[in-house]
Order: structure tokens, then sequence, then C-alpha cells
């Protein structure tokens, strides 16, 4: 069964640009298969799009406030476990769109465009 990385507010799964294994790009769930230590959970929030480093263009007060609201917001992203039906119908839900964000709640698997869950 498939490790994910689920919002512990709204209950979203982390999605974003990957590659398949015929190296074609595809928007969907950010899966792994043994349970993934904070370099992966990093990684794949770094590469999911949700989240940048900061530049030396703002000043430091601004961006250190803005780096620590995003280090809380990168905490909240939890390791769950789906099975591999949930894994294939959070994908068929995205439908390879990146505006759209797929929630796991109560056990529902529901899409919604980005900004409007």
């Amino acid at each position: 069964m498939p490790y994910a990385l689920r919002h512990s507010v709204t209950g979203e799964l982390l999605a974003g640009m990957q590659a398949n294994a015929y190296q074609l790009p595809y928007y969907g769930l950010w899966l792994w298969d043994d349970e993934p230590d904070d370099a992966l959970r990093f990684d794949g929030l770094m590469n999911s799009g949700r989240y940048r480093a900061f530049g030396e263009g703002i000043n430091f007060k601004n961006r250190h406030a803005a780096e620590w609201e995003q280090v809380l917001e990168m905490g909240r992203w939890k390791v769950t476990l789906l099975t591999e039906q949930e894994a294939k119908l959070g994908n068929v839900k995205l439908r390879n769109d990146p505006a759209l964000r797929v929630y796991l709640r109560d056990g529902q698997m529901v899409a919604y465009p980005a900004g409007s869950s």
C-alpha cells in the first residue's frame, strides 16, 4: 500500500508534476512504496511547486516571517497510508490537471479546483 502526504487541516493529498516510467510528464499524487523519511517528504513538498526557497530580494524581517510561516505550513503535511484503490482514485480525480486538488475527508475522496475547497 502506498504512502502519501495529507494536510492535517484540510485533508488535501499532496500532488504535483512528475514523470512516469517513460519520462512523460503527468500531474498526480506524490506516492511512496515505503514510509518516506523527512528528506523524501521535504523533496516531495518542494517538488510539488507549492513551496519555494526565498531569494535575497526581500528584506530580512519580511523574509524571516515568510520563511517561518512556510515552515509551519510544511509541518502540517503528515504521512498517511492509502489503499491501492484510494491512490488510483485520487489520480483519476486529478485528471492530470494541475488546477485541481484532491482531498481525503471522512473516507471520501473528492476533487476541487485549487482555492475552492
